[in-house]
Formats: C-alpha cells, sequence, structure tokens
C-alpha cells in the first residue's frame, strides 16, 4: 500500500530504489569476482591474465561510476538527475525523518566526494595533467566501500518505509551468478610441445 503524505511519487521512490541496488549490486559483483575470488592469483597466472586484469579494470571503473551517479546534483546543467540529492530536496520529509536522511547522506558523502576527481579526471574525461602525472586517485580507507552500502541501504530502506511502506532490500543474488560463472572457468591445460 503506498502512503500518499509525500512529495516524491511511488515510481520515483522504485526508481530510486532500483539505482541504489544496482550500484550495490555492481560493487558486489566486482568484489566478489575479482577482490575475494579465492582463485584470482591463479587466473592473473593464467593465459588469461591480460583479460582478466581488463575485466578487473572495467568492472571497477563502472561501479565507480554508478556510486559517484548517485551523488549528482538534483539539478545539473538544467537537468533532473535522480539521487540521492533529489531525494533530500524533493521528498518533502517530516522533521523526524529530513535530520536521519541528511546524515546518511553526509556519511555516503564522505566517500562519494573521494570519486569526484577520479570521475572528472579519469572515468568521464582523459585529463591530461592527471594521466601524465600518473595521479591515483579516489583512494579510500579499507572497509569503507562496506560501510557506504551499509548506509545506503539504511537510506535506501528509509525512503521507502515513508512513501511506499516497508524495506528495500538490496539483491545480493549476484554473489551466487559470480560463483556459476567461476565454476564454468576451468584452468587451461599447459600447451603440448610439438613432437
Amino acid at each position: 500500500m503506498t502512503k500518499s503524505t509525500h512529495a516524491l511519487s511511488a515510481s520515483v521512490v522504485r526508481d530510486f530504489c532500483t539505482l541504489c541496488d544496482k550500484a550495490h549490486e555492481y560493487w558486489l559483483n566486482h568484489l566478489e569476482l575479482f577482490d575475494n575470488n579465492p582463485r584470482n592469483t591463479e587466473l592473473m597466472k593464467s593465459i588469461a591474465r591480460d583479460e582478466w586484469e581488463r575485466l578487473s579494470i572495467i568492472s571497477h571503473e563502472y561501479s565507480l561510476l554508478q556510486v559517484r551517479k548517485l551523488h549528482d546534483r538534483a539539478v545539473t546543467s538544467g537537468k533532473i538527475t535522480l539521487g540521492i540529492d533529489y531525494m533530500l530536496k524533493y521528498g518533502g520529509w517530516s522533521d523526524s525523518v529530513r535530520p536521519r536522511l541528511e546524515g546518511l547522506a553526509n556519511e555516503l558523502d564522505g566517500l562519494a566526494d573521494k570519486l569526484e576527481d577520479v570521475r572528472n579526471k579519469i572515468l568521464s574525461h582523459n585529463d591530461l595533467a592527471t594521466i601524465v602525472a600518473g595521479a591515483r586517485l579516489g583512494e579510500f580507507a579499507d572497509g569503507a566501500d562496506e560501510k557506504y552500502f551499509k548506509d545506503l541501504q539504511e537510506f535506501v530502506n528509509t525512503v521507502h518505509d515513508e512513501v511506499i511502506g516497508g524495506p528495500w532490500q538490496f539483491d545480493d543474488r549476484v554473489k551466487n551468478d559470480v560463483a556459476a560463472f567461476l565454476a564454468m572457468i576451468k584452468p587451461a591445460s599447459p600447451p603440448t610441445p610439438d613432437a
């Protein structure tokens, strides 16, 4: 049952929750496929090393981009963007809910702000000075990404509960998908010497 006392429509809230869920899914996919993969060392030593590294970079950059996009301003270059700022500005939140959402948004911005240069100088543009300097951008403390998604889950649950009712649980079935994918990748047989 949809609650009707808020400025946001149920469909916009569902779209927002889906975007957050997808960002979580892509992050979790990268984490399971590359960072937590017990076969990572084996694959890095295999004949597929170059492709494995390439896929890791693609996965990593895409997941970072999805996180950063959630933090775009509600209005950017005259266009409305759906993200955390939009939810805060146009949610019509009660005095009891707004401070909780603002506090979570501030926590979330802590990691997302570290990704702003990555997006602007590497992911969306080829910034010459950054490339020439070989600068490392977007580093954050171990575990900051896990905390980010825990806080994002709380933000999403609050928004969903207030507008539609009940929590919106992030989908973690990607863990099973990654496990199935890895089971399909068999170690290559070493090349046989010519007789």
